[in-house]
């Protein structure tokens, strides 16, 4: 069997990361999707930091993860692609080093609050968890990835088509040079 091609999709919250992962399953055959996000800890209380003057959790660490658990359903895959999507992969150097491409999707902050208050998170997310954390999280995030010689941006601005299309055609790439 020819060696999976391991695609990563990250970046800031609200920034088309799910919409084109779940485009790609649409545009190719034989691809596997796992999203970050189904790899919270359950017990959440146990394992992430409490913010007291919040009365709630930082969610935007990588600590919320599950990361042993999402290895290993990424080593259970067979797909000739699979496609890794979430805020902070990049975070657990083990995906780093699966990663044969990496995309990584960025907004302004305005944009991005824009977005992000018109969805439901489970468990509500207090006032001020924004700006105070989940903001600044991705901030950190976005230097350490900018170091990265190997990341291609996506602008969350433009149209998910347009980004999808980027994505399709730097796996088309990869597939011809990989033949």
């Amino acid at each position: 069997m020819a060696k999976q091609l391991v695609i990563v999709i990250t970046g800031v919250s609200c920034g088309g990361k799910t919409t084109i992962a779940n485009h790609l399953a649409n545009t190719f055959n034989d691809i596997s999707i796992l999203h970050q996000d189904d790899f919270y800890y359950s017990k959440y209380e146990d394992h992430l930091e409490s913010i007291p003057e919040l009365n709630y959790h930082a969610w935007d660490k990588i600590s919320a993860y599950d990361m042993n658990k999402m290895m290993a359903a990424i080593d259970s895959q067979t797909s000739k692609i699979l496609v890794l999507e979430g805020i902070l992969l990049l975070d657990d150097i083990r995906i780093l080093n699966l990663a044969d491409i990496t995309f990584f999707t960025v907004l302004d902050k305005e944009i991005c609050w824009d977005r992000r208050v018109t969805r439901t998170y489970l468990p509500p997310e207090p006032p001020g968890y924004f700006d105070k954390y989940a903001w600044p999280e991705y901030e950190k995030y976005l230097l350490k990835i900018k170091k990265k010689n190997d990341v291609i941006f996506l602008n969350g601005y433009d149209s998910i088509d347009f980004n999808t299309s980027v994505v399709v055609n730097h796996i088309n790439q990869l597939v011809l040079n990989s033949k």
